[in-house]
């Protein structure tokens, strides 16, 4: 392979992609003639970035030579016989990144490339553009992460290339083989053993093997792992090597003067300059292993290099890294001067993330979504409990299979698998309470949808509710886009379970001041609850000095009954034994057996599918279309939509086969929860509209008569204590009569009086005057007269007036 020509300076701007206006491309070179073969490199669209034309001279070596669109400092544009600027993208880097999951080829060539093609037909072949003294010039981070081939031209050119490509490769974090070229080469279709051609190559293959398949065969068996041994890099007065780093110092004076090597620490690699997505927080990567060959991985910030060597030494000791108290300064230096072209993004928190311009999805252990990005880490600080034990189908044999008859269950798993549908549908936060008592099963499904993304126990993926406001925000950041697992309710105050409610589904911490005083980015998060407890979360809530749950904390954790009213408690059957309780803890049982495989493998078939916002809000829209009543509030509306993204969770992973059960499963499960949320609210009105209703309604109940003294009543009549009002009539024809302090302080404490007023006039739950606004003007007896409000019967009747 011919080098490309290097750039000239005058070149100008390169035009790229091609735009469809673009000038012809010329049909002949000025020098060479016409061309036997041309190739096309194209962009992650599709998109037209510059050709490659092959010309064989008569007499002459044969040509490779780049074409491509230039603009001048003058605005004209034309073709030139002229390489693109490096990095140089890579041959069929549109089918790189139209299939995620093949395996990549790479060769020497285009024309081998697409003979390579031919051989591998399940992988996409690709070359670098230049040839094999260009490797430097490519863009390889496409194949990031990736299982690729090599296969060199059998000669030493081909090795060097072969080496050199491993070696980047290893770097962006791929499973890499080579092929033997030299043995392949050796090796005639016939099977025999004859003196392999030099610079012998996939296109060579081709046109030699007429059985494809067996060539493969044979490549196959001559395939080795790509060992790049350990990335040293050595600097200045620095030496890094198998015995560690070491630096230059001069000891004595004068004629006494002689230089030594110091040793500083054990060997690491330097893998990569890391930072954030917005290019904040830079640092380095690093990669060793300790006195028991067990390797570690560690972020070191530049911030720490700038602070006490000895806080930056102890840090790595305790991870296994030796280090020479006395070059404590010296590891610091090293660090701060290293230079690597390797580039890592580390990212504060779990789940989906744009980088660059793929969205990923990232796990403690692994980074989900298209490859050509380059390596995503996860900060440290944000590691939550996943882990993962046996296979998928262990899972599914499991707690799957033994989930697939309960609709709590199945409603505990689809919640689970939600978490990442948050962000492709646009939805924000929320989830479920499982309430009731205990011994009835609510720990158990708990424990099953835990075990989707790690081990379904506590200690494990499930938490406790008992945490302070700030080890709730670190839990849910360390969740975020999957599942928070929250369980016992009862044990968290009710004052710091009032905040989490907002906090967990809001999705942003409090806002706090760094060491220097300045204002840090709060965490932030996007994530799916399922917690239980013993009693509701308005229940919870109202502990807090008696204050009411507002409507907007109870859309946001759905309460749903832990029971499904069948005699079973949580289980619509007692399970093939006949005993509940068996099933219960076969499930408890099958939950820390295998775990953690169901959510990851969820986010890849979503990615593999291609599922996207509009597909799931279609879903969700459905949902909500057949089963919320017409005219229903808003906020029944909003409960819907969360029900309707777990549904959506729960068939998309039964259709993708990720949970072995039937269609339309998860979907009545999360109507049957739809159904009982909304009786417990007592209608689909406005909560807050229920609520007015409620807190009138029961100072009546309680204190109608007590706390109300009669109007016009006779000299026998009890003194009333702590007075609230009047009580007039009796059956139907009763009024009870509220001053307007009284009305404010007492009869709507916690609430906007004004609205109560507003809501029991419009339900005939109060009389009004004209022109009086909500009060009328009483007669108290005698000449007293007063502005009060008037509530009716009617305000114990129950729920028919509320519609």
């Amino acid at each position: 392979m011919i080098e490309f020509p290097a750039a000239q300076e005058d070149a100008g701007d390169i035009v790229s992609p091609v735009p469809s206006d673009a000038p012809s491309m010329p049909a002949t070179h000025p020098v060479h003639g016409g061309h036997v073969a041309e190739w096309t490199y194209h962009d992650y669209q599709g998109r037209v970035l510059f050709i490659v034309r092959r010309f064989e001279p008569v007499g002459e070596r044969k040509q490779i030579l780049p074409l491509s669109l230039w603009r001048d400092a003058l605005g004209h544009v034309r073709w030139k016989w002229k390489a693109a600027p490096a990095p140089r993208p890579l041959y069929s880097l549109d089918a790189i990144a139209g299939n995620v999951d093949a395996p990549v080829v790479i060769v020497e060539g285009e024309k081998s490339a697409d003979a390579a093609g031919r051989i591998f037909t399940r992988s996409i072949a690709t070359t670098s553009p230049g040839g094999s003294q260009a490797v430097s010039k490519a863009d390889w981070t496409p194949l990031a992460g990736r299982r690729v081939l090599i296969w060199p031209d059998a000669d030493a050119p081909g090795a060097k290339y072969a080496r050199e490509v491993g070696e980047v490769l290893a770097g962006l974090g791929c499973e890499v083989s080579t092929i033997d070229a030299m043995a392949l080469a050796a090796m005639a279709p016939n099977g025999s053993k004859r003196e392999p051609q030099a610079g012998w190559d996939a296109a060579d293959a081709v046109v030699e093997w007429a059985d494809l398949a067996a060539l493969r065969a044979a490549a196959v068996k001559l395939l080795k792992p790509f060992e790049a041994g350990p990335a040293f890099i050595s600097w200045g007065a620095f030496s890094m090597g198998s015995g560690g780093l070491t630096i230059e110092a001069t000891k004595g004076r004068g004629d006494d003067a002689e230089t030594v090597n110091e040793w500083v620490c054990s060997p690491f690699e330097v893998l990569g300059a890391t930072r954030d997505p917005n290019g904040r927080d830079w640092g380095k990567w690093l990669r060793w292993r300790d006195g028991d060959g067990r390797e570690h991985l560690r972020h070191v910030a530049e911030a720490s290099l700038q602070g006490e060597p000895a806080s930056l030494a102890a840090s790595l000791v305790s991870d296994g890294l030796r280090v020479n108290r006395a070059q404590q300064k010296a590891l610091a230096t090293y660090l701060c001067g290293v230079s690597t072209k390797g580039r890592v993004t580390i990212v504060s928190r779990t789940g989906w993330h744009r980088i660059g311009d793929r969205d990923l999805f990232v796990l403690p252990g692994e980074t989900i979504g298209p490859r050509g990005s380059e390596t995503v880490i996860l900060d440290g600080a944000a590691h939550g409990p996943y882990e993962s034990r046996g296979t998928l189908q262990d899972w599914q044999a499991g707690v799957g299979a033994l989930a697939a008859d309960h609709a709590l269950a199945v409603l505990a798993i689809s919640a689970a698998l939600a978490g990442p549908l948050l962000h492709i549908a646009g939805q924000e936060g929320g989830g479920l309470n499982f309430f009731g008592p205990s011994s009835k099963g609510k720990t158990t499904i708990l424990q099953a949808g835990a075990s989707v993304w790690g081990r379904g126990a506590s200690p494990g993926y499930v938490r406790a509710w008992r945490a302070t406001a700030n080890g709730l925000e670190g839990a849910a950041s360390s969740a975020t886009d999957t599942c928070l697992v929250l369980d016992e309710l009862g044990v968290v105050e009710a004052r710091d379970a009032q905040s989490a409610v907002y906090g967990l589904s809001n999705g942003t911490g409090k806002a706090r001041s760094g060491r220097d005083g300045s204002l840090r980015e709060p965490k932030s998060w996007r994530v799916l609850v399922l917690s239980t407890g013993e009693i509701p979360i308005a229940t919870k809530l109202a502990e807090d000095r008696g204050r009411r749950a507002r409507a907007g904390q109870e859309v946001r954790l759905l309460d749903i009954p832990a029971d499904r009213g069948l005699g079973c408690g949580a289980f619509d059957h007692a399970g093939p034994e006949g005993d509940a309780g068996k099933l219960s803890k076969a499930i408890k049982v099958a939950a820390q057996s295998a775990y953690g495989t169901a959510g990851p493998e969820f986010v890849r078939r979503l990615i593999a599918e291609g599922v996207d916002g509009e597909s799931v809000r279609a879903m969700v829209s459905g949902f909500v279309a057949a089963e919320v009543p017409a005219g229903a509030d808003g906020q029944v509306d909003r409960a819907a939509q969360r029900l309707g993204l777990i549904a959506a969770a729960g068939e998309l992973a039964t259709l993708v086969g990720v949970v072995p059960w039937r269609n339309g499963a998860a979907r009545e499960a999360a109507a049957w929860a739809l159904r009982q949320w909304i009786d417990a609210r007592g209608g689909t009105d406005a909560g807050e509209v229920r609520q007015a209703i409620e807190a009138v309604r029961l100072v009546i109940e309680l204190h109608g008569e007590s706390r109300f003294e009669a109007v016009g009543g006779d000299g026998d009549s009890r003194p009333v204590n702590n007075r609230l009002g009047w009580r007039k009539g009796e059956g139907s024809e009763r009024e009870w009569w509220v001053s307007p302090q009284v009305w404010k302080e007492e009869i709507c404490a916690g609430l906007n009086p004004s609205f109560v007023a507003k809501t029991l006039a419009d339900r005939g739950l109060l009389r009004v005057q004209s022109g009086r606004g909500f009060q009328c003007k009483v007669n108290l007896g005698g000449d007293r007269r007063a502005n009060v409000y008037v509530v009716t019967a009617g305000i114990l009747e129950g729920a028919e007036n509320e519609g």
